[in-house]
């Protein structure tokens, strides 16, 4: 686990201020939620990268395919909120006391399920969309509604201060970057069918064109009075 040279300052001007109590509640808060991540990653037999803690929250690495099962991945993307939801349900049955916490956990409850990478929210819509549209069209789709997003955050945070300023460029940085990596990943993504052996949600007898995979699909194509593989295709 790894705090960004931002989260240490962001830490710093809370101590310097005498806020104390906020500062290790936003902290127990953002670190319990990546630990969500990484319990059900580990349950589901991945391997975690890393832990990078920011002063909006947190990014854990997790070392798995792109083809990965769409439910494998939407456990993985919510458990943090999930955890979060549980807070909110514990402090409404009155064995969470604090208000404090109740507001900071609410509000980086909602924060999370903003659709703008690298939230929760944003790789919640992205495997939602998985479900219903080629992979092709899902990173595009994923890229489109995070920069609508991000203009939309922007222009109802009028009062900016340091954090905000922080969140909105790494917010944009982020979404640049996959904006710019779309056909890397594309390409990463059909790579991945050819070289491994996936477990497959459906499988269809179609000769479909490569662009308009869908994940959790396999694809057999009917040539020449042969079934042939999507392997030998791609």
């Amino acid at each position: 686990m790894r705090f960004n040279k931002y989260t240490l300052l962001f830490i710093l001007i809370f101590l310097l201020c005498g806020l104390f109590k906020n500062i290790c509640i936003i902290l127990f808060i953002v670190i319990t939620h990546e630990l969500a991540h990484v319990l059900v990653a580990k349950a589901l037999g991945y391997k975690i990268i890393s832990i990078n803690i920011y002063p909006f929250g947190g990014i854990t690495k997790i070392d798995k395919k792109l083809n990965d099962h769409i439910i494998y991945d939407l456990l993985i993307a919510s458990a943090g909120i999930m955890l979060q939801l549980f807070y909110v349900f514990l402090y409404k049955l009155g064995f969470i006391h604090s208000e404090l916490f109740h507001t900071y956990n609410k509000a980086i409850l909602l924060f999370n399920l903003l659709p703008i990478i690298p939230l929760d929210g944003s790789k919640i819509v992205f495997e939602l969309a998985n479900f219903f549209m080629p992979y092709k069209k899902s990173l595009s789709c994923y890229v489109i509604i995070s920069f609508i997003s991000i203009v939309i955050y922007a222009l109802s945070n009028l009062k900016y201060n340091l954090n905000n300023y922080f969140i909105i460029t790494l917010f944009i940085y982020k979404t640049y970057q996959m904006y710019k990596n779309q056909k890397i990943i594309y390409y990463k993504f059909i790579l991945e069918r050819k070289l491994y052996n996936f477990r497959y949600r459906k499988i269809k007898n179609k000769n479909e064109q490569i662009s308009k995979y869908q994940k959790d699909i396999k694809y057999y194509y009917h040539l020449n009075g042969k079934i042939v593989d999507e392997k030998n295709i791609i």
